[in-house]
């Protein structure tokens, strides 16, 4: 008896808590309160604000053991509880090297490299698109805007696995 509940709370364990999706892991889930500053040597100064009757999240991943070779940075999404999916307005290597992605201009490429020596690089491609590529261990940060009221329930990585957000 005790061998068999052993074993389905070791069977259960497993279901709840499954590998991270593509290697990657939640570190972060911040609202921002305030506006957010950034500092970019090729990109300038400002702050990214949100519009009225919206908000700014900041979601961070730390990357796994496998590169994220040239995806579109679209398809890195919050998703809200309601199902709705919301794309990056503003990404970096942290939360401290964030950029407003409408920053970049067409045909730019922009790297950032990160205190453990991992490289991420973005780079626009049309009006539209831009592409990024992250070493492994590389961290990503990136900021949503969305309805100040919305609730969100987990992050879209690319090939459409979701790491859920706890809070």
């Amino acid at each position: 008896m005790w061998m068999r509940l052993a074993a389905s709370m070791v069977l259960m364990a497993g279901v709840q808590a499954p590998a991270p999706p593509d290697g990657a892991t939640l570190t972060l889930v911040q609202r921002a309160a305030e506006p957010l500053y950034f500092s970019n040597p090729a990109l300038g100064k400002g702050t990214i604000r949100p519009i009225p009757g919206s908000r700014l999240e900041m979601v961070v991943i730390a990357v796994g053991d496998a590169p994220i070779a040239e995806v579109d940075i679209r398809q890195f999404a919050l998703i809200s509880a309601d199902g709705v999916l919301y794309e990056p307005i503003a990404a970096g290597g942290g939360p401290d090297l964030i950029f407003p992605i409408d920053s970049l201009p067409l045909g730019r490429e922009m790297g950032q490299i990160l205190p453990n020596d991992a490289q991420v690089l973005m780079k626009r491609i049309s009006t539209t698109s831009v592409m990024l590529e992250a070493d492994p261990r590389a961290t990503l940060a990136f900021v949503f805007q969305l309805p100040a009221r919305s609730a969100t329930r987990a992050f879209r990585l690319p090939g459409g696995s979701e790491l859920a957000l706890t809070r």
